[in-house]
């Protein structure tokens, strides 16, 4: 059985090496994105409605503070939110400070921009296992 498999969308490279990191010693396999970059900004998803990297991935754990958020132009934070609450996956979304939130249970929680990493890792870890239980 091959290991869970978890999207990671990050801009910043410390972080997204960092939060990788933990993901990978937790048993995950990580494949990471820097989400839209320069120089328009507009990603694959963006642009053709459909995430080649979603489709393999059994979560996904998005931080919505993306470069085209910054430049004002491109694919948004909000336009890749939707695409990949489509996909059906479990979706983390690092966003504000804050406890954890369950935005739509079992499928979408919210956690502060800079998780520890036992809310990280504790929150994708629920949300897989709540969906392996619904798919069950």
């Amino acid at each position: 059985m091959r290991p869970l498999s978890v999207l990671l969308v990050e801009a910043d490279p410390e972080e997204r090496e960092r939060f990788g990191t933990w993901l990978d010693e937790a048993g995950f396999e990580v494949v990471t994105c820097p989400g839209p970059t320069g120089p328009d900004y507009t990603c694959l998803g963006g642009r053709e409605g459909t995430c080649p990297l979603v489709v393999e991935a059994d979560a996904v754990v998005i931080d919505l503070a993306l470069e085209s958020e910054i430049v004002l132009t491109g694919t948004f934070a909000e336009e890749l939110l939707a695409l990949y609450a489509y996909s059906d996956k479990p979706l983390v979304v690092l966003g504000r400070k804050g406890r954890t939130q369950h935005v739509a249970e079992g499928r979408i929680a919210r956690v502060g921009r800079h998780p520890a990493r036992d809310e990280l890792v504790g929150t994708v870890r629920r949300l897989l296992a709540l969906a392996a239980t619904a798919d069950a």
